[in-house]
């Protein structure tokens, strides 16, 4: 696999990948233990084709599959307790069905060629229901003592193969940040503000006054960020303290450093960065930074009026995401996924696009191999009678 190649796979890996694991877990119940081959999953003469054939033949049908497994909560708990791992690797260009796709001792394994028969994913998605629906009592081990232990057993080794990066909070709420930012901005334009943080009101002008939280805040003269949840000088009550805490869990259960450290020196302010996804996964209506000679207090907005003027219509949903590639730097093909996601879509990503519905809205986003934005577009969707 030449240097070119690599980049491809390793591209496919950062950018496309993490929102397809997502959808495998969520079609499962769970956190699925995958095991994939990437070195193997090669084919120089196709590598261009990657993106649009590495989900059709990997990780569309096992998505599909789960969601058939998956109708009710029987479903999922057998799932659980009879599948041990899935495994995705390419020993020998196989294409043939029955001898590319197997589930044996609780193990699925999908060995195929890379490029081969790539639009054949419902006939791979009814391969692996077959092998399902056959085999998996028989590898749950049949009480539910045994599938208790298997189901912690896999969460075990999920937490070891499927942890969040900071960089990944980040890019999953940039664009719905930047949204937030931009409407609370208009509604406090040129006006002048003022905080009482022991009452936990931030007021612009005479009369728009706000509830907010205390995310922490940067020393410019120590280099030093200190989370709230730490700021023991300041006094400040704790039930302003609720999206800083929010965040702090987060980060402990991925193991996040820079979330969990109580203080820590960084060169330049990192407020904006963690007031990006604070303010997206607490859903707080924005963040304000508050400048005070040479210290800046990074607080979390509620506002329903903020709240309500939020975008809706697909057409702006698509103009903001156009404007927002065009002016900052995240994965564009992931970070749309997950912006649309906390607009309500239903998202899927056929090939190299993204189609995404919500009642009779349709919005489309098609991409370079890189997943980069090259038009995204909305439609209303024709039903024929």
């Amino acid at each position: 696999m030449g240097l070119k190649e690599k980049r491809i796979i390793q591209a496919f890996q950062k950018e496309l990948f993490p929102a397809l694991e997502t959808e495998i877990n969520k079609a499962a119940g769970f956190a699925v233990p995958l095991e994939i081959s990437w070195n193997t999953l090669m084919e120089d003469r196709f590598s261009h084709l990657y993106n649009d054939t590495f989900p059709k033949i990997f990780f569309l049908p096992l998505i599909e599959a789960f969601k058939a497994i998956c109708v009710d909560d029987m479903g999922v708990e057998l799932l659980q307790a009879g599948l041990k791992n899935v495994v995705i690797i390419n020993e020998n260009e196989e294409h043939n069905l029955d001898r590319a796709i197997t589930f044996e001792e609780g193990v699925l394994k999908i060995n195929h060629s890379p490029v081969v028969n790539a639009d054949a994913v419902d006939r791979k998605t009814a391969r692996i229901i077959s092998l399902l629906e056959e085999k998996l009592e028989e590898f749950a081990e049949g009480t539910p003592e045994a599938a208790t232990t298997q189901t912690e057993s896999t969460q075990e080794k999920s937490e070891e193969t499927n942890k969040v990066t900071i960089q990944e909070l980040y890019n999953q709420s940039v664009v719905l940040s930047l949204e937030k930012q931009e409407i609370f901005g208009e509604m406090v334009e040129g006006l002048g503000w003022s905080c009482d943080m022991l009452e936990g009101k931030l007021t612009y002008g005479d009369d728009k006054v706000f509830d907010i939280q205390v995310l922490g805040t940067y020393s410019e003269n120590e280099k030093s960020w200190l989370w709230s949840w730490a700021n023991t000088q300041s006094g400040i009550p704790e039930k302003f303290l609720q999206t800083a805490l929010t965040i702090k869990a987060i980060g402990e259960a991925y193991q996040i450093e820079d979330i969990i450290t109580p203080k820590k020196e960084f060169s330049s302010d990192p407020g904006a960065y963690f007031a990006t996804f604070a303010s997206v996964l607490a859903e707080d209506s924005c963040f304000v930074p508050l400048v005070f000679k040479g210290l800046t207090v990074y607080v979390t907005v509620s506002s329903t009026e903020a709240d309500s003027k939020a975008r809706t219509v697909p057409a702006l949903i698509c103009s903001h995401f156009t404007n927002a590639a065009a002016n900052y730097q995240f994965p564009h093909k992931y970070s749309l996924y997950f912006y649309l996601k906390g607009k309500g879509y239903e998202v899927e990503l056929p090939g190299n696009n993204i189609v995404a519905k919500k009642g009779d809205d349709q919005i489309l986003g098609i991409f370079d191999l890189k997943g980069r934005l090259m038009k995204i577009s909305n439609s209303k969707l024709t039903v024929q009678a």
